[in-house]
């Protein structure tokens, strides 16, 4: 039977565990590796936005907007730090190090969520949980809709490891009470901030929920030197949160006050999570782990008994859960029922946590199911069948569900049809081509105009300056509808004639730059007030320098 509780639950042989917790993780990497070792891109907009601050930054200007003119940086900046390191050290192209580097550092999240669960709960439960977290919770999910180890190097799946992290710091601060412990929950929060704002929304509440209650307990019984206590531990751990999320915390709090202006990027659901699509995603999320998890939910309600743990799961299920839910009706109200509520985050980036605590759960409902089957095997009462519930047992029933499974877990979308889509990617060598001479010859503190779509790739990455960005990859602080609106007056003004007021537009946004199509670049008209000249062309895009007469600017102004 399952002992609950940390202190209770750890097992006297754990080499045989850790080894196991190894051949596992090895699996995955082998996977992941041969998803991405020979990849020249990554597929998703966001490894193009990763692109744009490693080469902001490279050329000295951390803490700015990479694409747009006189902003600063609204990204958490943990992952393009981490890979601007890399590209330091190694000198290996920025692409190359976006597209392929994920399946080494990602392997931090594997590693700390089996640490997680070992100090929490025990070896069997951490193996099990384990097993759920490498191959089993997310189906075919994408990588940044259900936590797992992923070889795609996207904020979502690098910054989940401090997540797991500050949830040990959480039990140890809440267990033991002392004041060493809530200081290295604030720092290790501070540090989780840096690398995505989600997995600390989450433990705050969670951190507001349990020391709320407490303190109003404390309110009751009018044990006044507890709530001061309480304020104290409050306190401690605010002070490192601070100091360790400085880095960001000064652009997004010190210069935009946190004040969202483009809210659709809070509203973003992508893909599979998207309104239309929900009998889709509740029916990738039926897999026969599930009802394992299930067990698992149902058996630490009842079972487990250590209070502070019990506490810190039943908030981290809940406000994920309700949180979810809630994020997810917030464009409907916004936009059907014209009702304006708070936004936090995007629903998914909750849904991506309650998919970890799916795992632990599995690691429960695992133990427990096995042995209940040890039980019946030995209440047979069968001649030379004895089965001893053991650690070995435990180890390889584990690996046997890991290896039966690996098959199905090899052709998962994650692995087949993102690196598809990155090969797909990597082969549109005209747009390559437009990025790679941005790179070289255009200092990036130039404006550059160009449509809608082109503005994630190729020219997002090059870190240049543009008039607007893509919808959920702009600056939130800054009006997206405003810019995008400028933005289509100037590129219809070069199709179909300017305006003599144009030129001042134009100067407005300090466009030195036009990116069209050849199919555009034929119904090209060069404005009266400016001068152009073609800097590069291929078969697909050209590139123009773009100047405006300052006689023009200095007629309008008077």
């Amino acid at each position: 039977m399952i002992k609950p509780g940390p202190g209770n639950m750890q097992l006297k042989d754990n080499t045989k565990y850790l080894l196991a917790c190894i051949v596992m993780i090895l699996a995955a990497f082998v996977q992941c590796y041969r998803t991405v070792h020979d990849l020249h891109w990554a597929s998703e907009p966001d490894f193009d936005r990763d692109i744009a601050y490693i080469h902001s930054t490279l050329n000295g200007n951390y803490g700015q907007d990479p694409n747009i003119a006189g902003q600063y940086m609204w990204y958490n900046p943990m992952l393009f730090l981490f890979e601007t390191l890399i590209v330091k050290l190694t000198s290996i192209p920025i692409n190359i190090v976006v597209a392929r580097a994920g399946a080494f550092i990602n392997l931090l999240s594997p590693i700390a969520f089996f640490f997680m669960a070992v100090k929490l709960f025990d070896f069997r439960v951490g193996l099990a949980a384990l097993l759920s977290f490498l191959f089993l919770v997310n189906g075919n999910l994408p990588c940044w809709g259900g936590a797992t180890y992923s070889p795609w190097l996207i904020s979502d799946t690098f910054s989940q490891f401090l997540f797991y992290i500050s949830i040990f710091f959480c039990y140890k601060a809440f267990a033991e009470q002392k004041l060493f412990w809530f200081i290295m929950l604030g720092a290790s929060i501070g540090l989780t901030f840096l690398g995505h704002s989600a997995p600390v929304f989450i433990i705050i509440l969670i951190m507001i929920s349990i020391q709320g209650q407490r303190v109003i307990k404390a309110l009751i019984a009018k044990e006044y030197p507890a709530i001061g206590k309480f304020f104290l531990q409050g306190l401690v751990t605010i002070i490192p949160f601070i100091i360790f999320a400085f880095p960001f915390l000064y652009y997004v709090y010190g210069k935009y006050h946190f004040h969202f202006i483009n809210r659709e990027i809070l509203e973003c659901a992508p893909g599979i999570f998207a309104r239309k699509e929900t009998l889709t995603l509740l029916k990738l999320n039926i897999t026969f782990s599930l009802p394992i998890s299930v067990i698992g939910l149902v058996w630490f309600y009842k079972k487990f008994e250590n209070p502070t743990l019990r506490k810190i799961v039943w908030n981290w299920f809940f406000i994920c859960l309700v949180m979810y839910v809630y994020e997810s009706a917030v464009p409907t109200a916004n936009h059907i029922l014209h009702i304006k509520l708070p936004d936090t985050i995007p629903a998914f980036h909750y849904f991506f946590y309650l998919k970890a605590l799916q795992s632990v759960f599995f690691g429960f409902g695992f133990v427990f199911l096995l042995s209940k089957l040890v039980q019946w095997i030995n209440s047979l009462k069968k001649k030379n069948l004895t089965v001893n519930f053991s650690n070995s047992l435990v180890i390889i029933c584990v690996l046997l569900y890991a290896l039966f499974y690996y098959p199905i877990y090899s052709k998962r979308a994650d692995f087949v049809d993102l690196r598809e889509q990155a090969i797909q990617k990597g082969n549109e060598k005209d747009k390559i081509d437009v990025y790679n001479f941005i790179i070289k010859n255009i200092p990036l503190d130039n404006v550059l105009l160009c449509e809608h779509g082109l503005s994630l790739f190729p020219v997002m990455p090059t870190g240049i300056k543009m008039v607007s960005v893509e919808t959920f990859f702009s600056n939130p602080y800054i009006s997206y509808i405003q810019r995008e609106s400028d933005r289509n007056k100037m590129l219809t003004y070069l199709s179909l004639g300017a305006p003599d007021d144009a030129a001042k537009l134009f100067n407005d946004y300090k466009v030195s730059l036009i990116l069209l199509t050849n199919q555009d670049y034929a119904k090209y008209k060069t404005p009266a007030f400016a001068t152009d000249k073609v800097i590069f062309k291929n078969g697909s895009y050209t590139l123009m320098s773009f100047e405006i007469r300052k006689a023009d600017i200095m007629a309008q102004n008077l």
